[in-house]
C-alpha cells in the first residue's frame, strides 16, 4: 500500500468550470438534472398550492366581495409561498450539485497526481459482495484503484429497492483481495445507525452464535455448522483487541467473500476528507495482512 500518497489535490481550489467540464466529459448533465428538478417542482407546487389558492379566492370573493387591495393580495400568498419555495429547491439543488461536481473533480485529481485509476460513474458494477446485487439503479462512483502488490478499489455505490416508492441506498465501499482460503462470513457492526448489509443469494447464511468481545461488536453470518472454526478463526483475525478497538473509532461492516475483503460504511469513503483516506487503507491494509497470516 503506497505510503506516500499526495492527499493535497482532495482540498485544493477548484474551477468550478473545469468541474463542470468534467462532469460533462464522463456523462452527467448537470444542467439537464437542475432543469428537470426546477420543472417538477414547479409542478408539484402549482398543484398543491393551486388547491388552496382557488377555494382561499372563491372564499374571499364570497365574504368579501367590495374587498381592497389587502383582500386581494391574501389571495395572492399561497401561489406567492408556492414560487418562494421552488426557488428555494432550485437553490439547493443547484448548490449541492455544484458542490457534487467538485468533490468528483478533486478525486479525480488526486488519483491522477499519485498514478491510481479513478473512474467517475460504473454501471452494474461487477463484485461478489452481497449489496452488489440488491435492486435496481446499481451503480459505482469515484472509484479509485490502487495497483501494486496488495490492490484496492475504493468507491461510493448506490442502488434503489422498495416495492412502490423505490429508497435509495449508499454505501462507501473499500476491497482488496486476500491471499487466503477463508469462509464466505458478513459482519455487520451493531454500531448505531448504520444499518446492515447482506449477503449475496448464492450463499446459504446463517446467524452465528458467537462468543467474546468481537461478538459483541459483529453480528456475524456464515456457513451452517462450522460455528467453532469461525470463532477461532475470527479470535485470532479480526476480533483481535487492537483491530477491534480501530472498527470501533469508525464502525464498518465487514464481508469475507470469494477470497476478497470488503469494507462497507454508511459514511463516504472516496472522499475529499484526507483523512478518511489515511484511516480506511492502513485499516484494510492491516485487516487483510491479519487474515492472510
Amino acid at each position: 500500500m503506497p505510503d506516500d500518497l499526495d492527499y493535497s489535490p482532495l482540498t485544493a481550489p477548484v474551477d468550478p468550470a473545469a468541474a463542470l467540464a468534467h462532469a460533462k466529459a464522463n456523462g452527467d448533465r448537470p444542467a439537464r438534472d437542475l432543469a428537470c428538478c426546477a420543472f417538477f417542482s414547479a409542478l408539484v407546487a402549482a398543484a398543491f398550492f393551486g388547491f388552496l389558492s382557488v377555494p382561499l379566492n372563491m372564499y374571499l370573493a364570497g365574504t368579501y366581495p367590495d374587498g381592497g387591495v389587502g383582500v386581494r393580495l391574501l389571495g395572492l400568498l399561497p401561489p406567492a409561498i408556492g414560487l418562494g419555495l421552488v426557488v428555494a429547491v432550485v437553490v439547493l439543488r443547484h448548490r449541492s450539485g455544484r458542490r457534487e461536481l467538485i468533490d468528483h473533480y478533486r478525486i479525480m485529481r488526486f488519483a491522477g497526481r499519485n498514478g491510481l485509476g479513478y473512474r467517475m460513474k460504473v454501471k452494474d458494477p461487477e463484485q461478489p459482495a452481497g449489496i452488489f446485487y440488491i435492486g435496481i439503479n446499481r451503480c459505482a462512483s469515484d472509484v479509485v484503484g490502487i495497483n501494486g502488490p496488495r490492490p484496492v478499489e475504493v468507491g461510493q455505490y448506490s442502488y434503489t429497492a422498495g416495492y412502490r416508492n423505490g429508497e435509495t441506498y449508499r454505501w462507501g465501499y473499500a476491497t482488496t483481495p486476500l491471499d487466503a482460503d477463508l469462509p464466505h462470513l458478513v459482519l455487520n457492526s451493531r454500531a448505531k445507525r448504520t444499518g446492515t448489509v447482506t449477503a449475496s443469494g448464492g450463499d446459504s447464511l446463517g446467524r452465528l452464535d458467537l462468543r467474546g468481545p468481537g461478538a459483541e461488536a459483529f453480528s456475524v453470518s456464515g456457513p451452517f455448522g462450522r460455528t467453532p472454526e469461525i470463532q477461532a478463526l475470527l479470535d485470532r483475525t479480526l476480533f483481535s483487541p487492537d483491530l477491534l478497538a480501530r472498527y470501533a473509532e469508525r464502525p464498518v461492516h465487514i464481508e469475507l467473500v470469494e477470497n476478497r475483503l470488503y469494507f462497507f460504511s454508511p459514511e463516504p469513503l472516496s472522499t475529499t476528507d484526507p483523512d478518511t483516506w489515511r484511516r480506511l487503507l492502513a485499516l484494510l491494509t492491516d485487516t487483510a495482512e491479519r487474515l492472510e497470516s
